[in-house]
């Protein structure tokens, strides 16, 4: 009686797995497996899987891939649905033509069968109409130490260096920037420069001084002031906390 129901079990158990098969074939199975790729993509060193990240016109990036787990034959595809604002080419560099906004689609194939696509955006801003090489040179004593900056030509550097020599208690935000409230305003010219660079020096409103150590994105609006010339080392002196800065114009020599 027990060898009748062991063998009745193997019987129904083979015919289990032969229904199984016959409705998942292996070539199903691995194609389900290709969809479970993850895919991340950066642009330069930024993550920007369904981001908005920003370009300056005339400036080029590259998208970088990483596919887990990997896989031999696929085909990557890369598409923007507004060439004319930003370019990208068969190996995915990326380059801002004019100021907008373009969506860059990125698809991952194999055998012609599409096994997974991500996008981001890419907002263009126009290019920073000041030049270091021109403008007034600003010393920056911190802690004793002194830093050179350059403060571009505008109407807003031009109020600012009227008030120098000027020491301020410079306050500490978002472990990368300093700011200072004054207490009059200054002429703006404001606009969102996407990425802030260590050294950039801002007026955000209309009062408030705002010196970067550290780079970033940002989607807020500023006005362009100056920058300091050896960032790593001003990032250095000025620390975490809050720190009493001297602006001083010195002589071009």
């Amino acid at each position: 009686m027990k060898q009748n129901k062991w063998k009745l079990f193997l019987i129904m158990f083979v015919m289990g797995l032969t229904f199984a098969f016959s409705v998942y074939p292996i070539s199903e199975a691995k194609t389900e497996a290709q969809t479970s790729l993850s895919m991340t993509l950066k642009v330069d060193s930024k993550k920007v899987n369904k981001k908005t990240i920003s370009m300056q016109k005339g400036s080029s990036k590259n998208i970088k891939i990483s596919i887990v787990p990997k896989k031999y034959g696929l085909k990557i595809k890369y598409r923007s649905n507004h060439k004319s604002v930003v370019s990208v080419s068969k190996a995915g560099k990326l380059k801002a033509k004019k100021t907008g906004t373009a969506k860059i689609s990125v698809t991952v194939s194999k055998n012609g069968r599409k096994i997974r696509k991500e996008w981001f955006k890419i907002k263009v801003n126009r290019t920073n109409p000041y030049s270091e090489k021109t403008g007034t040179p600003v010393v920056l004593t911190v802690n004793g130490e002194t830093f050179r900056a350059i403060f571009y030509k505008n109407k807003t550097t031009d109020e600012l260096v009227k008030e120098m020599p000027v020491t301020i208690n410079m306050k500490e935000l978002n472990g990368n920037e300093k700011y200072c409230y004054f207490n009059k305003e200054f002429p703006t010219d404001e606009r969102v420069p996407g990425e802030i660079k260590a050294g950039d020096i801002m007026m955000y409103g209309s009062d408030c001084l705002v010196t970067f150590y550290k780079s970033h994105n940002t989607s807020y609006e500023y006005t362009t002031v100056g920058k300091i010339e050896d960032a790593a080392g001003f990032a250095k002196a000025v620390g975490d906390g809050n720190v009493t800065i001297t602006f001083e114009v010195r002589n071009k020599s």
